[in-house]
């Protein structure tokens, strides 16, 4: 997902089926660092272990990091704005996912990693 959102971020112009409308942006953002923040969340928790609250705090701040790259490198992609209350979005996304990871995946059975056959 990451290396699909530096493909878009690298783009002047995104794809028709992304409509650059105010609100939308946003809402897009939100949207998919929350999608990012899940699976980092799973990987954090079940792959490596991790405490929740260790998990979620590096979920935030990787969010934060990622987000600012992301506008720092759209600063040298003509036709693109650099816009903090994207970054805000992002870090609003993932910090969702933060707060809902844990309920959700064990609804979904997905809190524990699959059994080897």
């Amino acid at each position: 997902m990451m290396a699909v959102q530096v493909v878009l971020s690298s783009r002047s112009h995104l794809p028709a089926t992304l409509p650059p409308l105010s609100g939308i942006d946003k809402a897009a953002h939100a949207g998919w660092f929350f999608l990012l923040g899940l699976l980092a969340y799973r990987a954090g928790r079940v792959g490596e272990g991790w405490p929740r609250r260790r998990t979620a705090l590096l979920i935030i701040l990787g969010a934060l990091l990622w987000g600012i790259s992301d506008e720092a490198h759209q600063a040298f992609v003509p036709g693109r704005d650099v816009e903090a209350a994207d970054v805000a979005a992002d870090v609003a996304g993932a910090a969702a996912a933060a707060l809902v990871a844990e309920p959700l995946l064990r609804r979904l059975r997905l809190a524990a990693a699959p059994r080897p056959s």
